[in-house]
């Protein structure tokens, strides 16, 4: 078979759906199928096929975007706010995008996300099968971040019937875990075709490392110093982000300094709370024993030479890195949340605390770190649930029969738009105006770019305005003295975005619009 697998998401990127990418991929090519996969670009200036490099930029599509969103919600009667005519147009023009590839040429299209589930389904031929694999529930995630006070009404309706549309666009819907299942219900989700599929590692892979685990050759020299034989180290591998919790694991790790010198924390990831997590980490004295290590292209590596393995999690569905951590056979200390229930039993192969309860987790952690022998009956626990529960080739194995359903099945035709306009309007057809009792309020964020050795500003430098769930908002170019402006802000949350041209990476911070003052930021490149 001829397989796409896109996602709307950046690749390479920090987290599970690119593990999952990379798993599937080169699991499929070893089996003889022909694989592509579409992505977004890490700097979000372009779409690209990853084999080839073949790339199609964003900017060009963005304005024809916007115009023609701004006519489908004008036709629908409804005013949508900044927010979701921003959101609105991103999708369009990946669509667009979409519509200029040779989505025929494919025999399937495997989707990783509700944003290109839905964006599939609209431009992909009708003889050509959709399957979409659902690996987080965005609409909880917003809860669960408290970052849900700050959408109107409207804004609320919006992303319930985002993860709706998205989910039910396929032929086929994949999910990894009961709990996920269960939480799409909530938005009325209940796909004739859906299988739950756990997620699996090539325990091979992991049972060699085992071995090697021994030494310290494989890692680098500042990491070896952080090694000490007497201590016990304490690995947290996850997105610098509010919904992976490190903030509560932090004030974890200060009762435990308090207990014992015997201990370190390495945060192994990066993202938008880097300067707030270092900050952090110096406000609370733990600079001998918290270790902000980056991002890493050897994680399992680093996780063999820890003792303890934590997620403090606000919520989660499946986690890789739980495991990739049970595969290494090490005892893990996770938020009672989401699918990692599903993971850990209590006591059994882990130790579970409620989200957000720091003195839980350090109790637990402690636990750990003064019973070697508990320690030890966990780590053999949980090497065997990963021996028994996550096989990448069970997983594939199960994923080419959803294949093989949808292809026999066949794809019809549906007017997904419109369904989705009519649904918006009927939500927000009885609101008072955009936001229920009032407007919505806006600002200015504007920006300077600087060299960092020189300090000069930087010109044609890429800015990207994102929310929390990651949806680039807004795309713009620095000025000739290194100046940026964004338009009708609405107060919350925002990732911001930065990259000079011809780069590969993204830097980025957090940005807070709390007031209606204009915002003035500087960043460095």
């Amino acid at each position: 078979m001829r397989i796409l697998l896109v996602t709307y998401w950046s690749y390479p990127h920090i987290g599970g759906v690119s593990t999952h990418l990379n798993i599937v991929r080169s699991r499929l090519e070893e089996m003889g199928h022909e694989v592509d996969v579409l992505a977004q670009h890490p700097n979000l200036t372009k779409y690209y096929f990853v084999q080839s490099g073949v790339s199609i930029h964003k900017q060009s599509y963005l304005k024809t975007a916007e115009s023609a969103v701004k006519l489908i919600f004008k036709r629908g009667g409804i005013e949508p706010t900044p927010w979701i005519l921003w959101r609105e147009t991103e999708k369009y023009a990946f669509e667009l995008v979409c519509n200029e590839i040779p989505l025929e040429d494919y025999d399937l299209i495997h989707a990783q996300d509700i944003i290109s589930s839905y964006v599939c389904r609209k431009a992909k031929p009708p003889h050509v099968p959709l399957v979409t694999s659902i690996h987080s529930c965005q609409a909880t995630e917003w809860i669960a971040n408290n970052e849900i006070q700050v959408r109107s009404r409207l804004e609320r309706d919006y992303l319930s019937l985002e993860e709706y549309f998205g989910s039910m666009s396929p032929d086929c819907l994949i999910v990894p875990s009961r709990w996920l299942s269960a939480n799409l219900s909530y938005f009325h989700v209940n796909h004739p075709s859906e299988s739950i599929i756990p997620y699996g590692l090539n325990q091979k892979a992991y049972r060699d490392l085992l071995k090697e685990s021994e030494t310290k050759a494989s890692l680098d020299e500042a990491v070896q110093k952080n090694i000490d034989k007497r201590k016990t180290v304490i690995a947290c591998p996850a997105r610098f982000v509010v919904i992976k919790g490190q903030t509560y694991l932090l004030q974890a790790m200060r009762k435990l300094a308090d207990v014992t010198e015997n201990v370190v924390c390495w945060l192994i990831g990066d993202g938008v709370m880097r300067r707030e997590l270092e900050q952090q980490v110096n406000n609370l004295g733990l600079g001998n024993h918290v270790f902000l290590l980056g991002n890493r292209d050897d994680v399992p590596q680093l996780l063999s030479q820890a003792d303890i393995v934590v997620f403090p999690s606000l919520q989660d569905n499946l986690p890789y890195s739980i495991i990739e951590a049970q595969s290494l056979g090490k005892p893990v200390v996770a938020s009672r949340t989401g699918g990692i229930v599903e993971m850990i039993e209590e006591g059994i192969n882990g130790l579970l605390a409620e989200p957000r309860n720091v003195q839980e987790l350090y109790e637990k952690l402690l636990l750990l770190i003064q019973d070697e022998e508990l320690r030890a009956e966990l780590s053999r626990e949980a090497r065997k649930r990963a021996l028994a529960v996550w096989n990448d080739m069970v997983m594939l194995e199960q994923m080419l029969h959803v294949y093989e359903k949808a292809v026999t099945k066949g794809s019809e035709p549906v007017l997904w738009e419109q369904d989705f306009i009519a649904a918006l309007k009927y939500c927000s057809k009885n609101y008072k105006g955009i936001k229920e009792g009032g407007i919505i309020h806006v600002t200015s964020l504007l920006g300077k770019v600087l060299d960092t050795a020189s300090s000069r500003p930087v010109s044609n430098a890429n800015i990207h305005l994102l929310d929390i769930s990651g949806v680039v908002l807004r795309s713009i170019s620095s000025d000739a003295v290194g100046r940026f402006r964004f338009h009708d802000v609405q107060p919350g949350n925002y990732e911001l975005g930065w990259s000079v041209p011809m780069s590969s990476g993204l830097r980025t911070r957090k940005i807070v619009v709390s007031t209606l003052e204009p915002l003035d930021i500087e960043v460095t490149v």
